[in-house]
This record gives C-alpha cells, structure tokens and sequence, in this order.
C-alpha cells in the first residue's frame, strides 16, 4: 500500500501534522510504503485557470515543486490530508494546492458526465482539521470539500481536533492521534 501525506501546516510539527504523522506512523508499521510532502516548503503557484489540463493534456501544464505532489497522488492507495482552519477555512498552502487537484478531473462539457477523476478508482482520503475554536464551529468545512474528494473519487474519512485555544504548536492532540492510528489500523486489517 503506498500513502502519501500532505502536510498543509506552516508548522512542520504543528497539531495537524502530528495527527497526520500519528496515521503514517502506524500504516507503516504495517508495511506501507509512506511519502511526505510539506507544502510550506515548496515553491508552487495556484491555478492559473488556462484550461490546458482539460483542452490539451491531462495533467496541469504547471512544472513546479507541486508536480511530483500531483503525480503522487495518481498512484497512491491513501492520501492524508491535514490542515489547520485559519479564518474559518483550511490554510492558505493548502487551498492554493488544492486548486491546482482540478487538473486531476477530466472536464468535457459534451459528454454526458461532464466531470470525472482522472485517479484510478478504490481511493481514500484522510481529512484531517485542526482549530482553536470550539468543536461546534466551523464543521462546514468538511462539508464544503466533501463534494470535491467526491469528484476524485475518494472514500473520506475525516479526524478534526477542535478547541485547541491556545494556539501552541504542541497542544495535546494525544485523542486524535489515537483516533488516527485506529484509522490507520482498521485501514491496514481491510488491505490484508
């Protein structure tokens, strides 16, 4: 199994991305093979909107550090998805990444099904959020992206860790790691 984990933090050991290494952690345990891709430290500019991906080729015509990331994702069993919420929505990195995913859809307005993923089906994606406020706030998240990993074709599940409040790196997220290691361990008792 090959699980690829894209860290959306600016914080490389922040409370995402430790849930996140808590998940890799435990599946490679189990013998998955695990690649780590944080975002923060590569150069990659969002979506230009030049429809090339969908005219022209099949992948987006953009050759920065993002390509390997997009390419990754084509071949991996799992993709593990971590942000922190800043202003009520995933992190900057990580929306501008996300954008650059529509290069992964096939988009032809005359066909019937005018969009489908370009990933090969059988897919999971890992979602995980972490906030400072409250557990009731900002569930809307999830829901806003759930129609997008639908279009790639991914099976979600998703671990979000909520009042965070004082906003340290090294919060206790010791719950949602366990929490991501369960998930990791049922994962990898399916694949047997």
């Amino acid at each position: 199994m090959k699980v690829i984990n894209i860290l959306g933090s600016p914080r490389k050991k922040g409370t995402s991305a430790r849930i996140a290494e808590a998940f890799t952690d435990s599946v490679a345990k189990h013998g998955a093979e695990v690649e780590h891709f944080y975002l923060n430290g590569l150069m990659y500019r969002g979506c230009q909107g030049c429809e090339i991906c969908h005219s022209k080729k099949d992948h987006c015509i953009l050759e920065d550090d993002l390509t390997p990331v997009l390419e990754a994702m084509r071949t991996a069993d799992v993709t593990v998805f971590s942000s922190p919420v800043y202003y009520s929505d995933i992190s900057g990195q990580f929306k501008t990444f996300f954008d650059r995913t529509y290069s992964l859809l096939d988009v032809n307005y005359e066909q019937e099904t005018t969009i489908s993923s370009r990933l090969p089906e059988g897919k999971t994606a890992i979602f995980i959020l972490t906030q400072g406020d409250v557990e009731e706030k900002h569930t809307d998240i999830i829901e806003r992206y759930r129609p997008f990993f639908d279009l790639h074709g991914y099976a979600l599940k998703t671990i979000r860790a909520a009042a965070l409040a004082s906003g340290r790196p090294d919060e206790d997220v010791s719950v949602a790691q366990a929490e991501a290691a369960r998930m990791a361990e049922n994962l990898m008792s399916i694949e047997k």
